[in-house]
């Protein structure tokens, strides 16, 4: 029963990382999408292509709602590669905490392959809208920030569960 229960917490520990990645990548990524055509970056299309062409003129709701719209296809595109490539990061993480290798050393190695799943993530999703570099860079930088920042805690410990009976 015991390691059955260990099991449901890594699952469930496998989980809430791999939303939080997707958010950092992704999401990140989602929000550079959204706010940088503001200050006159084109992020994502094919003609014209993404790049610097000034300010726009007055945005408008319209403008925004559509900008969501692209953005929100990043997470949703992404999210099924996070789900199977998580994995690697995940694994390789836990494992090293478990060999009790340095913090430092465990944060590198987690920052790199969080910072490489991001990059082939968003490469991915980011092709079916044309993504540009610049928000896509962003993204990777947020998947290397959690790689470096939240990945490497320990997940909270179980209570210990006592193998006496309680004698009344």
């Amino acid at each position: 029963m015991r390691a059955i229960r260990g099991v449901g917490r890594l699952l469930l520990d496998y989980l809430r990382e791999a939303l939080v990645f997707l958010a950092a990548s992704t999401g990140v990524a989602a929000l550079a999408t959204i706010v940088l055509p503001f200050v006159g970056y084109a992020t994502f299309g094919d003609r014209p292509g993404p790049g610097w062409y000034g300010p726009p003129s007055r945005p408008t709701w319209g403008a925004l709602r559509e900008l969501a719209e692209y953005a929100l296809a990043l997470p949703m595109f992404g999210a099924v590669a996070v789900a199977l490539y998580f994995v690697v990061p995940f694994a390789v993480v836990r494992s090293l905490q478990h060999f009790r290798l340095p913090a430092l050393a465990i944060r590198i190695v987690s920052a790199l392959l969080c910072a490489l799943l991001a990059a082939v993530v968003i490469a991915g999703a980011g092709w079916y809208i044309a993504l540009g570099a610049v928000a896509g860079g962003a993204g990777v930088v947020g998947g290397l920030v959690y790689g470096a920042w939240r990945l490497p805690r320990r997940p909270a410990a179980a209570p210990a569960v006592s193998a006496s009976v309680p004698v009344a």
